[in-house]
């Protein structure tokens, strides 16, 4: 460290005498009568580096000399220290999370990994830096995805809904019950009327339900286009689950 130390007062010690000399130069238009001889009235020529006055040079080569020592003293420790940041205990456990369950919210990985959140807001956030995840928002929560993650909008959406064991319940009966009425979700899972018809509307208007009326009851089908994405992303789900 002393060696760098060293190095950069000559430097200073060259540049500064050199550079001070050098403000002694004073560039000026030229007047005289015979401007007019020459179109535009500026140098006919672009000087080498080597017509340059010697102090000119000399400022020139001092800079390029800072320059490379800086770089060759300070780049390996910038780099060591962005090494460093992207190896962290915590952070490669909740890649690893997001990895195993995407779509995952900042509250699932709290819960799972022990985390307070403030912690996981920073990694979070140096893991975008990093460029290794991906934030969704949808309304007041943010699904968090693994980059790399290939899945559409449509799946994404289906994987928020399964993160919800709620939702996961009444898409799952939709997909294997077409038709089933909300009147028959409300008694099936013991919820509120008005829970039922939110979380349908909530998946209507994301285009992973259509709804069909019938007289005062709403018959629900799951989107035939979405439909064989649904049912392996419901299969990895569960699969997850069993080998948990």
């Amino acid at each position: 460290m002393k060696k760098l130390w060293a190095s950069l007062l000559l430097t200073i010690l060259v540049c500064i005498p050199t550079l001070v000399s050098a403000s002694e130069y004073e560039i000026v238009p030229h007047t005289g009568p015979e401007r007019g001889m020459y179109p535009g009235g500026g140098f006919d020529r672009t000087l080498s580096f080597w017509e340059l006055p010697f102090k000119l040079q000399l400022i020139y080569i001092s800079g390029l000399l800072a320059t490379s020592v800086t770089l060759y003293k300070f780049l390996p420790l910038l780099l060591g220290r962005v090494r460093q940041n992207c190896k962290n205990q915590n952070r490669d456990e909740i890649l690893e999370f997001i990895t195993a369950n995407p779509g995952t919210t900042k509250s699932e990985i709290e819960r799972q990994l022990k985390l307070n959140r403030g912690t996981i807001r920073y990694h979070l956030k140096m893991l975008q830096i990093y460029n290794k995840v991906k934030c969704v928002r949808k309304g007041r929560l943010v699904m968090v995805f693994k980059n790399s993650y290939k899945h559409t909008d449509s799946e994404q959406k289906i994987e928020f809904f399964l993160r919800n064991d709620t939702k996961k319940c009444i898409l799952i009966s939709i997909l294997r019950e077409p038709g089933i009425t909300n009147w028959d979700l409300t008694q099936k899972f013991c919820l509120d009327k008005s829970t039922v018809h939110w979380h349908i509307s909530d998946m209507n208007n994301e285009g992973l339900v259509d709804i069909k009326n019938d007289g005062k009851y709403k018959r629900c089908f799951i989107n035939p286009t979405i439909k064989t994405d649904m049912e392996r992303l419901i299969s990895e789900s569960e699969s997850g689950i069993s080998a948990s």
